[in-house]
């Protein structure tokens, strides 16, 4: 789309939340010579839409913002920053790996010209995707070669793949109609308030309520995330992350809460917790009662509770 509109302007508009598969391209672009604004979230993690309006110049060709972030699910004002873009006629691209299939999604009212999904994320086959694009809007071709999905991509496509995406997604919104989301919802909920009331410094990252229906994340003081997974999974069989499964392996603090203004030790202590419609009340409680414990042992094991320990023997 940059490349599209290259002639109009060379300004593009995201955040600093943004899923490697959008910042990436973006400081792609940047080593091209376009100019890219990345706009601060809130401590709850929500993006201010008077801060993109801010962000925004006269040679501004692209707003790029996801419709819940990937480690904390908090929801963005899509609705809003998008018509705020039509109004300057701006195309405005939505990252919604995170919503689709879990929310109902229209196109038309959140005021979005390009819209991008994951069939993983709503259990379907991983390795396939798509590409919603508003019937007005014109796109260079990402691969040149055949004349493949109306020459905006050449090569074959993979048709058991796609097949599969659109099951996947029939099947998710039966799902929805049918309410399984509200029930991963309510386990999110237990889930949430037996963490505050359970655990002694936890801390819930994002936005209290506008979140998608299975994600919460929460640093825990005086500990590393990286620990909590490995003490989660080897105590309990518990399948948790420190951020994107995308960015799995890393040590370094999570770049999106450090963008919520958290220190470095409880940017290092977050933990994403997520659920699915397979889930249980069961699983959930089973997991608040190993987490304290987890917590605490791990607490015990800090250099500054060795210290103190130190100090007690010593006296």
């Amino acid at each position: 789309m940059a490349h599209r509109l290259s002639q109009k302007g060379r300004h593009i508009v995201t955040t600093q939340i943004e899923h490697d598969a959008v910042l990436h391209p973006c400081h792609a672009l940047e080593r091209e010579g376009f100019e890219v604004a990345y706009v601060a979230p809130q401590r709850d993690g929500r993006v201010p839409v008077e801060a993109v309006e801010a962000a925004l110049r006269p040679d501004t060709i692209l707003v790029s913002v996801m419709h819940a972030n990937n480690e904390m699910g908090t929801l963005q004002l899509i609705e809003s920053i998008g018509a705020l873009c039509r109004e300057r006629g701006i195309i405005f691209h939505c990252d919604a790996c995170q919503t689709v299939g879990h929310l109902p999604i229209d196109v038309k009212t959140l005021n979005v010209d390009l819209l991008t999904l994951s069939a993983h994320k709503f259990y379907g086959a991983k390795g396939a995707g798509a590409l919603y694009i508003r019937r007005s809007v014109r796109l260079d071709a990402l691969i040149d070669g055949g004349t493949q999905q109306k020459s905006r991509r050449a090569g074959t496509e993979n048709v058991p793949a796609i097949a599969a995406l659109g099951a996947a997604s029939v099947a998710a919104m039966r799902a929805l109609k049918n309410g399984q989301e509200t029930h991963v919802q309510a386990l999110r909920e237990r889930l949430i308030s037996g963490i505050e009331t359970g655990v002694e410094g936890a801390y819930l990252n994002g936005h209290r309520s506008e979140r998608v229906p299975g994600i919460a994340n929460f640093s825990f003081d005086g500990v590393e995330g990286e620990g909590v997974i490995l003490e989660l999974d080897a105590r309990g069989g518990f399948c948790c992350s420190t951020g994107s499964a995308c960015a799995a392996g890393s040590l370094d603090p999570s770049p999106v809460l450090l963008a919520i203004g958290l220190p470095n030790g409880l940017a290092r202590a977050g933990t994403r917790f997520s659920l699915g419609r397979g889930n249980t009340e069961a699983e959930v409680d089973a997991l608040l009662q190993l987490l304290p414990r987890v917590v605490q042992s791990l607490r015990q094991l800090s250099p500054e509770a060795r210290a103190a320990n130190a100090t007690m023997n010593a006296e």
